[in-house]
């Protein structure tokens, strides 16, 4: 038992430490600090943030100081991802629906009721808001959860989330 245990051990040593590397690179450890503590959010301030609309929908997109870089590229990818999630799901309106939200773009996971008080998204009818962080940990891309918040605010997905694996296919997540 000696011989192979001596044989994998530099093998073993090897994969911790790339283990290791990759959870405590600068990056990594950024997005696993949203996680462990969550921002706490105050959604009157989020309100107050300033605003640029996107150019067709003319969606409201405020970004929280730091979290993300506003400007033309980031609108027209809202505009776009909009017209996709409507064709998906055979959208007729227009985007009238949730032209109303504020798209309230954060930097990490914050606190919230759900999810064990950690969320990427939050769709927020009494404070007129769709929450969403730039980037999500274990999550692709930036945005990941905006076509999952707007199913909510349309009615498709069902707040307790019970017919998720219906709405997966137009939403990511």
């Amino acid at each position: 038992m000696r011989i192979i245990t001596g044989r994998l051990q530099p093998a073993k040593l090897a994969l911790a430490l790339v283990l290791s590397l990759s959870a405590t690179s600068c990056a990594n450890m950024g997005r696993f600090a949203y996680i462990m503590n969550p921002e706490e959010l105050s959604k009157e301030e989020l309100q107050k943030l300033p605003y640029e609309t996107t150019p067709v929908y003319r969606f409201m997109v405020a970004v929280e100081p730091g979290a993300a870089p506003l400007g033309e590229e980031l609108l027209e990818d809202i505009d776009v991802r909009f017209t996709k999630f409507s064709e998906c799901f055979g959208i007729t309106d227009g985007g009238k629906e949730v032209s109303g939200y504020l798209i309230a773009v954060v930097q990490g996971t914050f606190t919230c009721v759900y999810h064990r008080g950690r969320c990427n998204g939050e769709y927020d009818p009494d404070y007129s808001l769709i929450i969403v962080t730039y980037k999500a940990f274990n999550r692709k891309g930036t945005l990941p959860l905006l076509e999952h918040e707007w199913a909510h605010a349309y009615g498709i997905l069902a707040s307790n989330h019970e017919n998720l694996d219906e709405v997966q296919k137009c939403t990511r997540y």
